[in-house]
């Protein structure tokens, strides 16, 4: 059997579970949430405190009343410190999906913990957020910026951003962990995004690791990603006060008031059975990422097992050794059992003792000298080992719309892990379909590592974007790979900014301006119609049959004294083939009939408006969104103005910006910012001015949806899906 848990944040799109990952309704809005919190917190604690004094104190009478009481002024004391400073954090994700940037919305918790604003929370709630906003437990919605991250610890700090100097209350964490099980501790946090939640539970095991007894207790890590190891240095804090989608990154907290763990994980299956990272280490480490943004930590190379079914009593063994490392080539061999680390015994007896005391090799000095005392065999020596920094587990990754790719920068350990023997270069891990990568020769596949351009080397972005700046739309580009550890060549011509497409040249079609319903000469008798023919249904705009005096429920019957007569009636198909071989231009004659009397409209034949296909299309990259010019038939449809003007949205994609404003397919734009604008190309141009134009605020959207007109927004960092926010 195999553990399966899950990270609380909350993709704020997603729907209620009725089961614990399930759904069932949509997210409330957080002012209402705000609201039904505040009033059902006292009602949490005063229900929760004599169930839990029942289970904590198993006696009867004064005494468990007392108790019980005693408890629950605890629990609102706690509540009362705490809660109040618990925050909810919205995250704008830039994630990458088929080789481009895609935007979402996702929720998680936080705390505060310096009167500087600074909010501890859960790395995976910041992961690739390009935007965090706070709403505190009064109602205050404030911006907020990443400060660090640790996914190695699945730990970030955020920092409200004020318009003044403010100090902020908060909470501090405990300094040491002196749980047991069987302890009150309470969840607070944004479950669903409802701010401003608390439950209350008991400690089930304060040192946990996450490994099922069927598992290979060296498996205990977790991971935000295939590149972001996270879970190594600590055992959980394993509680069963409830948590939910949302709660991640919020405060675990005990009846001190004290910050206990960070809530982090939960079971998909198994009841109220949660996950916190231990206070006093989520303490250093935020402690950390505060002052230096980062948390420096040393790597031998090796990994660590206990002795758990062995004889052994003293020493821990070594699990793993990376291939081509320091320690390989002092000697050390998975299977070696460490006895000392720099003179001082070191023992893992069980699994749980292990993360410790990866913990304790990490926090070594870096560039300090490490001796092991190791035993294999029977046989003791000991090894001297250069301590050195660990590197980053994971690049940068981007976007490249010329080459219809997303990349990462190969990182030294992405490299191993994947058993490269590239250690340097740009991973392709996605390719728009149809892109120029999808189209190259031979294509570019996800996992290949392009390592030259041109004959220029690929070490990192920087140079695949500088590569992809000095090329041209005529030249393809010579792309050197590397992929199931062969070097291969590839020719891929770049494609640069907006798609358009013209349409095609198109002969001018007949038009007289109408839609018309068939009328068989056997249905026209039984509905009481003097002849069979075509009734007029509709009448456009501008139709040469309206303006001769033509109405609606008028029966056509011939077209220059030639019978017009339906095969059926289900299709208008025949009408349209008798206007289609009219010549534009020329005169024509229809005979009609109105309350049973014959009536004969002279017209002259006008070309027929534009259809959608022949109108112009844009795919704006920036917009994620495919743009074509307002046509006739739309602004019929929409019942607007002959000559109003705009720009019809024909396709959003999703994680866009433009799906990220709320546009949606069938708007049409008439304004971007202080631009009008009546084509797809002014729309882009205007979207560039706009962006161009100083400042950092929205860039409002002018929009007809329906029988409305509504202003919409655009975030500026939206539209440069790989740049940063504007602080």
């Amino acid at each position: 059997m195999t553990l399966s848990f899950i990270s609380f944040r909350r993709p704020l799109l997603a729907l209620v579970a009725t089961a614990l990952v399930g759904a069932a309704s949509a997210a409330m809005p957080f002012a209402a949430a705000a609201a039904i919190a505040a009033e059902a917190a006292p009602t949490i604690a005063a229900e929760a405190a004599p169930a839990i004094a029942a289970e904590a104190v198993p006696v009867v009478g004064l005494r468990s009343s007392v108790t019980a009481s005693a408890d629950s002024d605890r629990i609102a004391a706690a509540r009362d410190r705490v809660l109040p400073v618990v925050v909810s954090i919205l995250t704008v994700r830039q994630d990458y999906r088929q080789g481009e940037p895609s935007l979402s919305v996702s929720s998680g918790s936080g705390t505060v913990v310096s009167a500087g604003g600074h909010i501890a929370t859960n790395a995976h709630v910041t992961q690739n957020g390009k935007s965090f906003r706070v709403v505190f437990a009064d109602g205050r919605e404030l911006p907020a910026k990443l400060v660090g991250a640790d996914t190695l610890s699945d730990l970030a700090v955020l920092q409200v951003q004020t318009t003044g100097p403010e100090k902020f209350a908060y909470a501090e964490f405990a300094t040491q962990l002196d749980l047991k099980p069987g302890d009150t501790v309470l969840a607070m946090g944004a479950p669903w995004g409802l701010s401003n939640s608390m439950s209350a539970g008991v400690v089930n095991n304060p040192r946990r690791l996450l490994v099922s007894l069927f598992d290979d207790e060296a498996e205990y890590e977790d991971s935000l990603s295939e590149d972001e190891p996270t879970g190594r240095y600590y055992a959980w804090i394993q509680h069963d006060a409830s948590i939910a989608p949302g709660n991640s990154g919020g405060p675990l907290v005990d009846l001190s008031g004290r910050i206990v763990g960070v809530n982090t994980r939960g079971m998909i299956v198994g009841g109220d059975l949660a996950f916190a990272i231990p206070g006093a280490e989520a303490g250093n480490i935020v402690r950390s990422l505060i002052e230096k943004g980062r948390v420096d930590r040393v790597s031998l190379g090796f990994r660590l097992r206990s002795l758990k079914g062995t004889s052994f009593t003293e020493g821990v063994l070594v699990n793993a050794v990376e291939r081509g490392s320091a320690p390989e080539k002092a000697g050390l061999r998975a299977g070696d059992r460490v006895l000392s680390l720099n003179g001082k015994p070191i023992t893992a007896l069980q699994p749980i003792d292990v993360p410790h005391l990866q913990q304790t090799i990490a926090e070594l000095p870096i560039d300090s000298t490490i001796t092991l005392k190791v035993e294999r065999n029977g046989k003791q020596r000991e090894l001297r080992l250069q301590a050195v920094a660990q590197t980053r587990e994971r690049g940068s990754e981007q976007a490249l719309a010329a080459f219809g790719i997303s990349g990462s920068e190969l990182t030294p350990a992405m490299g191993q892990r994947r058993n490269l023997d590239a250690r340097s270069g740009v991973l392709v891990t996605g390719v728009r379909p149809g892109g120029p990568a999808a189209v190259a020769r031979p294509e570019i596949a996800v996992g290949s590592v392009i390592s030259a351009v041109n004959g220029k080397p690929v070490t990192k972005l920087a140079d695949l974007l500088a590569a992809t700046s000095a090329a041209t739309k005529e030249a393809p580009l010579v792309v050197q790979l590397e992929i199931n550890g062969e070097q291969r060549l590839s020719l891929l011509k770049p494609v640069f900014g907006d798609e358009a497409r013209e349409p095609l040249p198109e002969l001018p079609k007949s038009w007289v301006g109408v839609e018309v319903q068939p009328f068989t000469g056997s249905l026209a008798k039984e509905i009481g119609l003097p002849n069979a023919g075509f009734r007029i249904a509709r009448i456009y705009p501008g139709s040469p049959l309206g303006k001769a005096g033509a109405k609606i429920g008028d029966l056509l019957v011939a077209v220059d004294d030639s019978p017009l007569k339906p095969s059926n009636d289900i299709s208008a198909e025949d009408f349209d083939q008798y206007v289609h071989d009219l010549t534009v231009a020329t005169r024509a004659r229809f005979t009609a009939v109105r309350d049973g009397k014959p009536l004969h409209f002279e017209i002259a034949v006008s070309p027929s408006p534009v259809d959608t296909s022949g109108l112009r299309t844009l795919a704006v990259g920036r917009l994620r969104a495919q743009l074509r010019e307002l046509g006739f038939y739309d602004r019929v449809a929409m019942k607007l103005a002959t000559d109003h003007a705009g720009v019809f949205i024909d396709g959003v994609e999703s994680g866009g910006a433009a799906g990220l404003a709320h546009l949606k397919r069938g708007d049409v734009i008439t304004q971007l910012g202080e631009n009008a604008v009546s084509n797809p190309t002014e729309l882009s141009k205007a979207l560039e001015e706009a962006l161009a134009a100083p400042g950092t605020g929205l860039i409002p959207l002018q929009v007809i949806r329906g029988n409305q007109t509504r202003i919409l927004y655009l975030e500026r960092y939206w539209l440069n899906a790989d740049g940063p926010e504007a602080r």
